[in-house]
């Protein structure tokens, strides 16, 4: 009777696991979707991409714009304290959810 519960319990644990899973990574499990990612962007840019302090907003850059300065990090063209390594995480098509993300914040 005990195992059956224990089993029960886990099953049911596994069940909300997955079920957060797929809410942050979406329908395809691979990437997390934009807002997942961007929650990460909220610690030093703010909630809504305002910037705090010496850190720059990031809401309502252009698309491109924000593309072109998160690739430029990534490769370490454009000078930083911890974005190039940050950048180096993400791939493009992370790059183009976080531009229309933070566009019409």
């Amino acid at each position: 009777m005990q195992l059956i519960r224990v089993l029960r319990v886990t099953a049911c644990a596994a069940i909300s696991a997955l079920s957060v899973c797929q809410a942050v990574l979406g329908d395809d499990f691979k990437r997390p979707k934009p807002a997942a990612i961007a929650l990460a962007c909220g610690g030093c840019h703010g909630t809504y991409g305002q910037g705090m302090g010496s850190i720059p907003a990031i809401r309502g850059i252009p698309e491109s714009e924000f593309i072109r300065a998160m690739q430029d990090f990534q490769s370490s063209s454009r000078s930083a304290t911890v974005m190039d390594r940050i950048a180096r995480g993400y791939q493009h098509q992370d790059f183009v959810g976080l531009a229309r993300f933070f566009r019409n914040r």
